[in-house]
């Protein structure tokens, strides 16, 4: 994918200032790798009057230094023209911290910034964790055996199917189909000033026209549904991810997105892709330790981890690291729950 929306802006305290904290980091990241991948697209949330999504996103990113704007319909329509919003909806702006990462260029910066620190980048299938007197030894898909004090586990949704955890999480994993629409020259100029999108009453998130590897730009929808599929075997897993997902949704999520932004009926080319969401019990990541002090997971992105990952990093690195607690989210917040150790 070439499209993650990032924001403080986020009703769970949790996932706020682990965004913002991910955020503050992007510029650093960015000088000493020489990779970019932040877009300042900002970010426009809508929804209607009776929701109180966008209020306690709002109060959530203002404590964290967010910079927000509160709309009325007529407000989004004069900022964004090319939406088309019912009278009684109301929209949340967040600025300069908030629009979208390309989690390719992403991973690769925070690689090349680690290899420059001096690790050891090691592109292989990790196959085998297993414990051994004095740390870890790990056994990639080429037959490789590495060894190390400690390992951090984290996989996503290929975490409990992979059985490199040395426990059943218990991790719920559903397959959601997303529809890209191809935006050529004449839609581009109408969308140049696009921010990344949520949909409260839906549960949508929409992403600008957006430069993937073919040389064309596409505009990304995803919305999750109680249709979606869950996965409990790896087979299954792989299987969806080189599917092409729902039609229905293809259908649904077209329609949706016509609606909202009419000028894409006149796009001809749509296409579906796939991704997986992994949720938690407790509805925030696992970062803990599974086994002593040897093994160590960082896992449960709970459909919304893109914003905050660096920071969900930064605790699980500090953790193997040994120091002290620091976070302003409490260690037990984000303990394994005890039914599962």
């Amino acid at each position: 994918d070439e499209g993650r929306m990032t924001r403080i802006v986020d009703p769970d305290p949790n996932w706020s200032i682990t965004a913002k904290r991910s955020i503050e980091r992007y510029a650093e990241i960015e000088a000493e790798s020489g990779i970019s991948f932040f877009t300042n697209s900002q970010y426009l949330g809508i929804a209607g009057t009776s929701s109180e999504y966008l209020a306690r996103s709002e109060a959530q990113g203002r404590a964290n230094g967010a910079d927000t704007t509160r709309l009325d319909a007529g407000g989004i329509r004069a900022r964004y023209p090319f939406l088309r919003v019912p009278d009684d909806a109301e929209g949340l702006h967040e600025g300069r911290s908030a629009g979208h990462i390309s989690p390719r260029a992403m991973v690769r910066a925070e690689c090349e910034a680690a290899r420059r620190r001096g690790a050891a980048i090691i592109d292989a299938e990790a196959r085998a964790i297993r414990p051994v007197t004095g740390g870890v030894e790990v056994e990639t898909a080429d037959g490789e055996i590495h060894r190390a004090e400690k390992v951090l586990v984290a996989t996503g949704a290929f975490t409990d199917v992979s059985g490199l955890a040395p426990l059943d999480l218990k991790l719920r994993v559903f397959g959601r189909t997303v529809v890209l629409v191809r935006i050529e020259a004449d839609v581009a100029r109408e969308l140049a000033d696009m921010p990344t999108m949520g949909h409260a009453e839906t549960g949508a998130y929409i992403l600008p026209p957006i430069r993937y590897p073919d040389g064309h730009a596409y505009l990304k929808i995803g919305i999750g549904s109680t249709n979606d599929p869950e996965f409990r075997a790896l087979s299954d897993l792989k299987g969806w991810f080189k599917g092409d997902g729902s039609a229905a949704n293809r259908r649904d999520f077209q329609g949706f997105l016509t609606s909202l932004i009419p000028v894409l009926e006149r796009c001809d080319y749509w296409h579906t892709a796939t991704c997986a969401v992994t949720w938690t019990a407790t509805g925030l990541p696992y970062i803990d330790y599974a086994l002593d002090d040897r093994i160590a997971l960082a896992v449960g992105g709970n459909g919304k981890g893109a914003k905050s990952c660096d920071d969900w990093g930064w605790i699980a690195a500090e953790m193997l690291a040994g120091r002290e607690w620091s976070h302003p989210i409490p260690r037990e917040r984000l303990k394994l729950p005890d039914g599962l150790k």
